[in-house]
């Protein structure tokens, strides 16, 4: 590389060689080429031809050239490789290009004489190895130690100067060094500026710009186990989450006791708990959440004129004469603007930003006003009442003259203080923003065991203050972790908590509509109640995939128990809709098919949550039960009732007609033959009764609608078209209760040759129907649209005097209940919350990014708690 170099640096010096014949030379041959290169060369002279000046080394070149013998051997030009580059032409070794053709030539069109490294090697002046290999003084070349090569400095190992490099000036000569100085400086500049990132990422505070993503060498070497971990302590919980976390609480005898509300109790919290965000607007909806944006903005802004007319209204308070508040008032619309921004510049910026503003001032004001004058009333009354304590009708028009008498003359009132900060306060800005309220299943206990001791009327199973053998309480059985994958994924929380004292379920504004809706249908919780006054709500439950419906529906049926209801819960819809282990047809009832282990596995169910309840109801006749049996099956189920009573004999059961819904569910759990008939009786009675209100909770209601899994040549000869679920006896009459009849649907679920019965018909007299979607199923989703849609359309044509159909969609977390949820997670040793010691539920950023990769989603949060993402 360094010969080429310096060759180069020769060849573009202002230096000619005088042309000589290229015979004078013994080398000339090697400069030939084919006629392409001669050609070309023709071509380079007559282009170079002005440049050529006489050469002072020409004498010297010709008269060495002449001393020394022939040499036959390979010469190469400088610059061409004697192994051809593969990205060039290929030609003989020695081609020439354009710039090998500028080193000689004449004006008098002579023939250019190419010079060859061999030759260069003579130039005596610019050339110091040829000088000190011709005096023979090549010892000296090698020399390390000679401190002058060149002319410079030329010590050392690395041989720099060997082809006279080191003779090259340090003015910047050389074009490779300015080239690799210059890429210096760029690479300098580049790792400042990167220096300069670099240093600004890191005062930046946060996730993705903290995390720690190295693990050091004292972790890895570290011999920590999982048994050495600490073991989790309730006061691991910070002070801020022990106060934020509100339980439900009520008075019971004479202390306050945790627990779970009744259905009106919850109903009640209407203003306490958070409002539910608007839709998405990329769900479908913009509109919607269009007119949210213009309610906030709007409410922004009068938080902020109160804010900045606050010391100017208690002056106007002040003042006697009506014409000085008018123009005190006046002087506020003229400075309000500029307030107003100096608070909210974003705002500030809006087109119409003068007009909202004085919109808003007169809509504060008014709101004073009328604030004010219940103020005046509220004293005014109550002096009435101290001083002249007069009758009502008296003290009503003392009043109302007495209110006219301070409007009339425009004089000033003293307010008490905090009467003043009420009036004021038009936006409630003082008051305490709604929270979440937790209820606790297991503090249930408790205030079941109060009652008990208080009012036996009013007693609950025992069977609701215990818990099954994963922890899940028996307020909201039959609700367990399947073995594959659970149901949902609220029990998963509670799995994962370290605080096994506590299951909690956050109440949300949703599950108080929906239990509002059924008190206002159902009138079931104001003690004795009329029966022109009792009925029933249908209620939808619809929204995203982990926004909380499984635990909504879990909260309403702890509460539904608790306030007397007879409840059944069928939390797994996905799995009824395909496992019944076998299916077949109703003997006694044309078109409807059953599902015997399914409907076994009901009557135990329903036996074991409510078999105190339902002894109070009363019993079975064989009226009731012809609808579902043969008459041959009515003897064999009464033969089975007292099968193990030896005190009744065979007479007397052949001549009984009636049976208790105790011994109508214990036949059904024994004899799969009969289960469903025992199961249909029950419920029917169920449905029709009005002594205890009766409420039917199903989870994945959509999973009805899907495709069918159970076939039957009685319904397809063929055997391609499933079952519709309408058709099988124990799905039948809370399908026909809802009355919801979709446009599309993976079976035709809509009747065919079996009649529908219909809603009103089907309804239970007393209590409620309530359902709730899944989006973790696999359901095609036109299915499910197309379920909610029909359920919409029905709620727009609802008569509000019988079975009202609503639908309540359940939307994701807002700031405040992502920020309680955190905090119950530190509470009861979620996840990575557990030892944390307030590091995430007190931390802004680190809330508001959980947030953020959770979208609002209750179980995605869950999941994002467990981890660090």
């Amino acid at each position: 590389r360094q010969c080429i170099q310096g060759a180069g640096r020769r060849r573009f010096r202002q230096q000619q060689w005088s042309p000589s014949p290229s015979s004078a030379l013994p080398y000339s041959s090697l400069a030939l080429s084919d006629d392409d290169d001669a050609s070309k060369t023709c071509v380079t002279k007559k282009r170079t031809a002005h440049h050529h000046h006489p050469s002072p080394h020409h004498s010297l070149l010709s008269k060495t050239l002449t001393a020394r013998p022939a040499i036959v051997v390979s010469k190469r030009c400088f610059s061409i490789s004697r192994h051809p580059d593969p990205l060039v032409r290929h030609g003989t070794i020695n081609t020439l290009d354009n710039d090998d053709a500028e080193v000689g030539g004449d004006a008098d069109g002579d023939d250019n004489q190419l010079l060859t490294a061999d030759d260069l090697e003579f130039d005596e002046d610019d050339n110091i190895m040829s000088q000190k290999m011709n005096e023979g003084n090549s010892s000296e070349l090698w020399d390390d130690e000679n401190p002058v090569v060149g002319g410079k400095s030329g010590g050392g190992d690395d041989y720099s100067d060997i082809f006279g490099i080191g003779s090259m000036d340090d003015d910047g000569d050389d074009d490779d060094d300015d080239e690799l100085s210059q890429e210096a400086k760029d690479d300098a500049a580049r790792l400042a500026k990167q220096k300069e990132i670099q240093a600004e990422l890191d005062t930046r505070t946060g996730r993705l710009w903290s995390d720690d993503w190295i693990i050091t060498d004292k972790e890895w070497m570290s011999d920590t186990s999982f048994d050495d971990i600490e073991e989790w302590k309730p006061t691991n919980a910070t002070r801020k989450s022990l106060q934020s976390v509100k339980v439900f609480e009520k008075m019971v005898g004479e202390e306050m006791v945790a627990g779970v509300p009744t259905l009106g109790e919850m109903a009640q919290l209407e203003g306490k708990l958070p409002k539910m965000l608007p839709p998405h607007p990329g769900h479908g909806t913009p509109g919607n959440y269009a007119k949210f944006r213009k309610r906030q903005l709007k409410s922004k802004l009068k938080t902020a004129i109160q804010l900045s007319i606050h010391t100017d209204l208690k002056k106007i308070l002040k003042m006697e004469s009506w014409e000085e508040k008018q123009e005190a008032v006046d002087g506020l619309f003229e400075v309000i603007g500029e307030r107003v921004k100096e608070r909210e510049p974003v705002l500030g910026k809006l087109p119409d930003f003068g007009n909202m503003v004085e919109n808003g001032l007169e809509e504060v004001l008014n709101m004073v006003q009328g604030k004010m004058r219940g103020v005046e009333k509220e004293m005014k009354k109550e002096m009435n009442r101290k001083k002249t304590k007069v009758p009502n009708d008296d003290e009503s028009t003392a009043e109302k003259e007495g209110s006219e008498e301070v409007q009339g003359q425009g004089e000033s009132k003293e307010y008490p203080k905090e009467k003043v900060e009420e009036i004021f306060d038009v936006m409630g800005i003082s008051a305490d923003p709604p929270t979440p309220i937790f209820m606790d299943i297991l503090a249930a206990a408790n205030q079941l065991n109060e009652q008990q001791k208080s009012d036996d009327a009013t007693t609950i199973s025992p069977f609701f203050a215990q818990s099954n053998d994963v922890g899940v309480p028996n307020l909201v059985y039959p609700l367990t972790n399947h073995h594959n994958d659970g149901v949902g994924r609220m029990t998963e929380e509670w799995q994962l908590a370290a605080n096994k004292e506590t299951k909690r379920i956050m109440m949300r504004d949703a599950m108080r509509e929906i239990a509002s809706k059924v008190v206002d249908a159902a009138h079931c919780c104001e003690g004795e109640v009329e029966e022109e006054k009792k009925g029933a709500a249908r209620v939808l439950v619809t929204g995203n995939r982990g926004v909380g419906k499984t635990a909504t529906l879990a909260g309403l049926v702890a509460s539904a128990r608790l306030s007397g209801h007879i409840v059944v819960y069928l939390p797994d819809g996905d799995r009824l809709r395909k496992h019944g282990f076998y299916i077949e047809p109703c003997n006694h009832r044309k078109g409807l098919y059953n599902l015997p282990e399914i409907s076994k596995e009901f009557c135990e169910q329903l036996l074991t949550s409510h078999g105190h309840d339902i002894k109070a109801l009363p019993p079975a006749t064989v009226e009731n039960m012809k609808g579902f049996f043969t008459e041959d099956q009515i003897r064999r189920l009464f033969k089975r009732a007292y099968k193990e009573d030896e005190s009744v004999t065979e007479e007397e059961v052949a001549s009984m007609t009636e049976l208790s819904l105790e011994q109508l569910l214990t036949v059904g759990i024994g004899s799969s033959a009969l289960s469903s008939g025992c199961y249909n009786t029950v419920i029917s009675i169920l449905m029709n009764q009005t002594q205890k209100p009766f409420t039917v909770v199903m989870d994945e209601f959509n999973c009805y609608y899907d495709h069918g899994h159970y076939f039957h040549m009685d319904y397809d000869e063929n055997v391609r078209k499933g079952v519709p679920l309408n058709r099988i006896t124990i799905f039948k009459p809370f399908l026909d209760a809802m009355g919801l009849y979709p446009e599309a649907a993976g079976t035709d679920i809509s009747g065919g040759d079996v009649d529908v019965t219909s809603s009103k018909e089907a309804m239970m007299k007393w209590g409620s129907m309530i359902a709730g979607t899944s989006e973790s199923r696999a359901v095609r989703r036109s299915f499910t649209q197309s379920l909610t849609d029909a359920a919409s359309n029905i709620q727009s044509e609802n008569d509000r005097k019988q079975n009202p159909l609503h639908v309540v969609e359940i939307r994701r977390f807002n700031n405040v209940e992502v920020q309680h949820t955190l905090y119950n997670f530190e509470i009861t040793g979620v996840g990575r919350l557990r030892f944390d010691k307030g590091d995430t539920a007190l931390n802004p950023e680190e809330v508001e990014y959980l947030r953020l990769v959770s979208g609002g989603s209750g179980q995605q949060l869950l999941d994002a708690c467990m981890i660090r993402l």
